[in-house]
């Protein structure tokens, strides 16, 4: 034994130390790592803390089923229906223009007067017209009698002749009348019944002749009444009252038919045209039959003025996607400027079993969330319209039966809104209804 260790002394010493030696320092390191890990590996392991699940914090809204009025805004153009734009009705030279732009006129006042000479001697013409025509009447109308008198006393001869005939054709029978004479008899009625058509013909042909002169009677008044009318128009009066704009002429300028004068609005009737989206329409033909009014706040410069829509076109111009309809007032509003822009605040006709809530409860087009348990739970929603209220801010109008009187509403906005999501309310009202959980919600939501 004390041999081999003897041995394995001078092995060591003799063999292993020169290679030790050349690497000490790698060895040494090697050592300090493998301690170094043997202790990490050996340490005792921490459990980690379970983190908190985050809730988030929203305002809420309970569910409070009622009759609203949505609320539709929109943009109008001022007008009146009593908007005339003045034409030439004839041609003639503009004598006088005793009217300025701006100026306030009443119906019937005089605002242009053109040359009238052109237009005095045609209703001139037309008159003599007219005269020579009932002298050619008076005439056939003389010549009617005259035949008709004639075609008597030919009826008259014919019957005499008639006479003379038979009796001759009696006596020729017995003997006691020459062939001759007969003969003469004969003729004689031939005669009268010719001179009966001709006196026939002659009265027909007068009572056509009066026809035609009537006729032509009718014409020359036409176009008598014509001129009359082109007289006329040489002085242009107002067809209502109203505010002259647009003068077009003045004293020495030649105008033709058609050619424009002026422009003449009336502001006493002035009303908004607006278009309606469709959707809206039959709401509002609803209420115009129902006769319940449907308000409209049209915004002025100097404030806000009340109307109402009066009616409602029939027609849906193309491309427009709407329907025009009509805001009229019961007094002239003062502010409102004809041809100008205006904003238009509707209010519709109310909606039964509606709940209105701020825009920020409602995500995409028709999905809400409500509180279920301290969670989000989405609701699906049928949106009715919107309200606008006195700051400016707007409110949706909805409505589900997945919603009863006893849910509460989130009405703030969530980025990463989802089913499930931990919620807790910043206010609570203490005489508001309790958040509703399982138990008192209906079954399947």
């Amino acid at each position: 034994m004390k041999k081999l260790s003897n041995t394995l002394s001078a092995f060591a010493k003799d063999k292993l130390w020169p290679l030790i030696k050349g690497r000490l320092p790698l060895v040494i390191l090697s050592t300090a790592l493998l301690i170094t890990a043997v202790m990490i590996l050996a340490r005792p392991r921490d459990v980690p803390a379970p983190r908190a699940e985050r809730a988030w914090i929203v305002d809420v809204q309970r569910v409070d089923y009622r009759t609203i009025n949505p609320t539709l805004e929109l943009f109008g153009s001022v007008q009146s229906p009593q908007d005339a734009d003045l034409s030439a009705g004839i041609e003639a030279t503009v004598n006088d223009v005793p009217v300025r732009d701006g100026e306030t006129v009443l119906e019937g006042q005089l605002l242009v007067v053109l040359d009238d000479r052109d237009a005095t001697l045609t209703l001139r013409q037309r008159q003599a017209d007219i005269l020579e025509i009932e002298a050619q009447s008076s005439f056939a109308d003389r010549q009617i009698e005259i035949n008709r008198i004639a075609l008597e006393q030919e009826k008259d001869l014919l019957g005499i002749a008639q006479t003379r005939f038979d009796r001759a054709k009696e006596l020729l029978d017995l003997g006691r009348l020459s062939r001759s004479d007969f003969e003469n008899a004969t003729e004689n009625l031939k005669r009268a019944q010719l001179s009966l058509n001709r006196s026939d013909l002659a009265l027909e042909e007068s009572r056509i002749r009066l026809n035609e002169r009537q006729a032509q009677l009718e014409r020359a008044q036409a176009l008598h009444d014509q001129a009359a009318l082109d007289v006329a128009r040489t002085r242009v009066l107002a067809p209502f009252d109203g505010i002259v704009s647009g003068i077009q002429v003045s004293e020495g300028d030649r105008v033709r038919v058609g050619d424009s004068l002026m422009r003449l609005q009336n502001p006493s009737s002035i009303e908004v045209r607006t278009q309606v989206p469709a959707n809206y329409v039959q709401s509002i033909n609803q209420g115009l039959r129902t006769e319940d009014a449907i308000t409209a706040a049209v915004q002025i410069d100097n404030g806000t003025v009340m109307g109402r829509i009066t009616r409602v076109s029939g027609l849906i111009r193309e491309g427009s996607g709407g329907v025009d309809s009509f805001i009229g007032f019961n007094t002239p509003p003062i502010g409102l400027r004809l041809g100008s822009t205006v904003r238009v605040l509707l209010q519709l006709p109310g909606e039964t079993g509606v709940v209105a809530v701020t825009a920020e409860a409602v995500y995409g087009r028709n999905r809400i969330y409500k509180v279920l348990n301290d969670r989000m739970k989405k609701v699906d929603v049928q949106r009715v319209g919107e309200r606008a209220l006195e700051d400016g801010s707007t409110e949706v109008i909805i409505r589900s039966p997945e919603l009863t009187n006893s849910d509460t509403i989130i009405v703030t906005k969530i980025a990463n809104a989802a089913d499930g999501l931990l919620v807790k309310i910043a206010k609570q009202d203490p005489t508001s209804a309790p958040v509703p959980t399982a138990s008192n919600t209906r079954s399947g939501e």
